[in-house]
């Protein structure tokens, strides 16, 4: 894979911690990693085109790199998030080969995974109480595996209600049924 260049295309030097904000972590190995994975992702969006700064947060799941940006957020993030995807692949893949023992690193653009979960949990409760109110099953859009993770966990609670997928893939319909009663 080749280097990051250092110069944009009009001959300006980048500096790629310029805008790097990197939370308080307690071991060095961690703060580098961190401080490392913040200026991958500052330079893959600034040969975007795109300023914004970079906020590194160790969480207990890995890391969390948050991209706050004023105006360029749906860019970032692409239809149904597919470019976010993609670029958190990219800086996983770069930070991998630096520290290819690193726990996970999850990418976001202004808190848009926490919203979207958020509506995929409101959406789950208010689909299950029409299915258990109709007793007729519901299809949700197609989801990936997390999402769908995501369903089945808001769903737990209701009992009245069960969750299975249908097809594979990117072109998983999720659909919510009643649970049939043995009365």
């Amino acid at each position: 894979m080749a280097e990051i260049q250092k110069k944009t295309e009009f001959g300006e030097e980048l500096n790629p911690t310029a805008n790097i904000q990197s939370a308080p972590v307690s071991d060095a190995s961690q703060s580098e990693e961190s401080a490392y994975i913040a200026q991958v992702t500052t330079d893959l969006i600034t040969h975007i085109g795109i300023r914004a700064k970079v906020e590194v947060t160790k969480t207990t799941d890995g890391y969390l790199a948050n991209i706050k940006t004023k105006r360029a957020s749906a860019v970032l993030i692409g239809r149904r998030g597919a470019t976010l995807k993609a670029l958190q692949h990219l800086i996983r893949s770069i930070v991998r080969r630096k520290y290819p023992d690193i726990s996970t690193i999850t990418v976001d653009v202004a808190g848009y995974l926490q919203r979207r979960d958020d509506f995929l949990r409101k959406k789950a409760l208010a689909v299950a109480k029409i299915v258990t109110e109709t007793k007729r099953e519901m299809a949700l859009d197609f989801l990936s595996e997390k999402e769908l993770a995501v369903v089945r966990n808001a769903l737990t609670e209701i009992p009245q209600v069960r969750v299975y997928a249908v097809g594979t893939g990117s072109r998983r319909n999720v659909i919510i049924a009643p649970v049939e009663s043995d009365s």
